[in-house]
């Protein structure tokens, strides 16, 4: 892809289409197509939405969200709650975003980037005129220091990466170009770029500055971080994007919160004006409430629940398809999502170009009986860990196990912390069985890279480790390097049958994303892509 024209406009917003990226000889952003057809709740758009034109400068947002306690971080590397994520949104920018619609990505640090003939190396080209929060120049030896990062074990991006980039060979062209070659041919790099967590920090950044003065590009800048209590940052003057954004003056994050209808409270009562992540129930309690505005949209964000496939009573595969004959999905989203949501299909990344729209498995618990006792598994019972981490975790976890009881499996859900949910101490990534979620995926490469590949960072079902586990690794490598789109499609298709027929995963819905505001905030919006479209406060006003 030329970057010629983005280069030459560079605060102008443009989106990277799939015609762009096939003109490199590489297979691009995949197509997207939400589909409204079966949902059995609300569907997208926003209550009481009131038009207000002109932006206005000044105030403060401040932001009631779920604690994640004293675990809570700035290091992007170490960020997997979603209130940690969320901050990092407002300090540092991607490479790329995944749009609005989820078929196109948006870039952000980069502007474009091109891959050889046969995708093994890529060359990003970056954006001119950025400036870091203490008034450095951005450039290209900012994204080489990012891959030294990503390639430490203990930064999570390396699980993203260290299969595919050769960490070593990362270097600059020029000030404004990196070359990235490849340990193997991947199609969609990019796309991997803009997963909610590579966010680019300053080179020389350490663990300890990201406590104490962390710098990014992004819209606000670091002025106070107290974990699972509050953040506070203020308005970057310099951020290079155009309209005069970010509007507000300052954004304030309360992170003390444990309970959503308290949360919900303290915006009716303007204790805060914003909530990101809003819980099914209180959507639906408040939804013709005036001084609530509900911003809310369709999704392919998946709720799961994950088994490992290669220990436990879950490596046989017929105790697997057992538990997912058991869940009663339409049930699942009526009950534990109050509607909030479609049932899903076992399959993630839902909209992403190759994906497999499967139908929905039917519960069938006499099967699921039949399934067990041919497993030597027909009293199974087992501990189901959940938490308050995201709404309706708990809600899914206790229904589901009263499902399992027509079965004759006995569940035990375990509710842990939602500020040790996501740790090692409470077995996070090694559990033999857990309920998580995902997030909005641009591509089945950015998907099966993080959650599937051997040494993914969310590879929860373990896939890979099991007995077949080096033949279902190198299908997954084929299908990322394939450039053919219709030999990829293939492959594709090949992957997603094995997560369908033999797969850890138990994805049971897809729920919508739902924020809520105060009335007199404008300019912000909810869609497929994230909560508050990718967390963009810097997009917002208050009238």
């Amino acid at each position: 892809m030329s970057d010629n024209e983005n280069r030459s406009t560079p605060r102008k917003e443009q989106l990277i289409s799939r015609r762009q990226f096939i003109a490199t000889g590489v297979a691009g952003a995949g197509a997207v197509a939400l589909s409204a057809c079966g949902a059995t709740g609300p569907q997208s758009g926003s209550s009481k939405r009131r038009a207000s034109n002109k932006p206005v400068h000044g105030g403060t947002f401040t932001v009631g969200m779920i604690t994640g306690g004293t675990a809570e971080t700035l290091n992007p590397g170490l960020a997997i709650a979603v209130v940690d994520t969320f901050r990092c949104e407002q300090l540092y920018n991607l490479l790329f975003d995944v749009g609005p619609d989820v078929k196109t990505l948006i870039p952000r640090l980069a502007t474009g980037a091109e891959a050889n003939k046969d995708a093994t190396v890529w060359t990003f080209h970056l954006r001119p005129g950025v400036e870091w929060h203490d008034g450095k120049s951005f450039g290209s030896d900012d994204i080489v220091y990012n891959f030294q990062l990503w390639g430490r074990s203990s930064n999570y991006n390396n699980a993203l990466f260290s299969s595919i980039v050769d960490f070593k060979g990362v270097r600059q062209r020029d000030p404004l170009t990196v070359e990235v070659p490849m340990l193997r041919p991947v199609a969609q790099f990019p796309s991997i770029l803009s997963f909610s967590e590579p966010f680019i920090v300053q080179s020389g950044a350490t663990d300890a500055s990201f406590h104490t003065n962390p710098i990014g590009t992004g819209p606000f800048k670091f002025k106070s971080f107290e974990p699972g209590t509050q953040s506070v940052f203020v308005r970057n003057p310099n951020y290079w994007e155009d309209g005069g954004k970010p509007y507000v003056d300052r954004v304030v994050i309360n992170s003390s919160f444990t309970d959503d209808n308290v949360r919900a409270n303290a915006l009716l009562g303007g204790q805060v004006n914003i909530l990101s992540v809003v819980a099914p129930r209180v959507a639906s309690a408040q939804r013709s409430n005036p001084n609530i505005k509900l911003l809310y949209s369709h999704s392919p964000n998946p709720y799961v629940i994950l088994m490992r496939v290669d220990k436990g009573p879950f490596a046989d595969v017929r105790v697997r398809q057992a538990l997912k004959l058991i869940a009663d999905r339409p049930a699942l989203v009526r009950q534990a999502l109050d509607g909030w949501a479609v049932p899903a299909n076992d399959l993630i990344g839902v909209g992403a170009k190759y994906y497999l729209d499967l139908p929905v498995p039917q519960q069938d618990i006499e099967k699921a009986k039949s399934l067990l006792k041919a497993a030597g598994q027909p009293n199974l019972s087992f501990s189901l860990p959940t938490s308050n981490a995201l709404p309706g975790f708990i809600e899914a976890a206790t229904i589901y196990a009263q499902q399992c009881s027509q079965a004759g499996v006995k569940v035990t859900v375990n509710t842990i912390p939602t500020s040790t949910y996501y740790t090692s101490a409470a077995g996070f990534l090694t559990r033999p069985i857990c309920l998580d979620s995902g997030t909005t995926y641009q591509s089945l490469t950015a998907l099966y890279q993080s959650w599937y590949a051997t040494i993914a960072p969310y590879n929860e079902t373990w896939w890979g480790h099991q007995r077949d586990g080096a033949a279902a690794e190198r299908l997954i490598n084929d299908a990322m390097g394939e450039l053919d789109p219709s030999r990829a499609a293939e492959l594709w298709r090949e992957v997603q049958m094995q997560q369908y027929t033999d797969g850890g995963t138990l994805a049971f819905a897809n729920v919508n994303y739902i924020d809520a505001i105060a009335p007199n905030i404008h300019g912000l919006s909810t869609t497929p892509a994230r909560n508050l479209n990718n967390g963009r406060l810097l997009e917002g006003w208050i009238s």
